[in-house]
């Protein structure tokens, strides 16, 4: 029985540089506030679809850039973190997970969910990776900043929604 390659993760030596400017996220100016209370759920609604618009095309762009360096240096998976983007009240949650290759006779690919302090400290990420790192979890955070108001918002419009469909009763 013939040993199963374990699969390539990471590339230990970059010979260029990645450009950050490609990972952009697009984040669309904010909806214009309602003037009545009413319309204050089709404003969340309208911010929440923007925003895990935005998620969605900063991970395509990631995707796209794992996919050239996989193709360019012979590599299964070129990055030893990646995020994904979940849906959590219609809102975009990010989740980082750190790529692990199990060797042996069984090779697996294993993914363990770790947290942005984990990433801060560059556990097992190569020199390379570090700035493009660096560079999403800001543009995450600038992404967070926008996402945190609309949930508070989000809660409170459905709170109030209830509170006056019980009033109309």
């Amino acid at each position: 029985m013939a040993k199963k390659t374990t699969p390539n993760v990471g590339i230990t030596q970059l010979n260029k540089e990645i450009e950050l400017s490609n990972l952009k996220l697009k984040l669309p100016e904010p909806v214009p506030l309602p003037e009545r209370i009413d319309g204050l759920s089709d404003f969340v609604a309208t911010e929440s679809k923007h925003l895990m618009a935005a998620a969605k095309e900063l991970k395509k762009q990631m995707d796209k850039l794992k996919k050239s360096l996989s193709k360019e240096y012979n590599v299964e998976y070129p990055f030893r973190y990646e995020f994904i983007v979940t849906s959590e009240q219609r809102l975009p949650k990010i989740k980082w997970h750190r790529v692990i290759a199990r060797g042996g006779w069984y090779p697996e690919l294993e993914t363990q969910e770790v947290s942005n302090g984990v990433l801060r400290r560059f556990s097992h990420a190569m020199d390379w990776e570090i700035p493009l790192y660096l560079y999403l979890l800001d543009e995450l955070n600038q992404l967070e900043q926008r996402v945190k108001p609309i949930r508070e918002l989000s809660s409170q419009v459905r709170k109030t929604m209830r509170a006056i469909k019980k009033l109309q009763i």
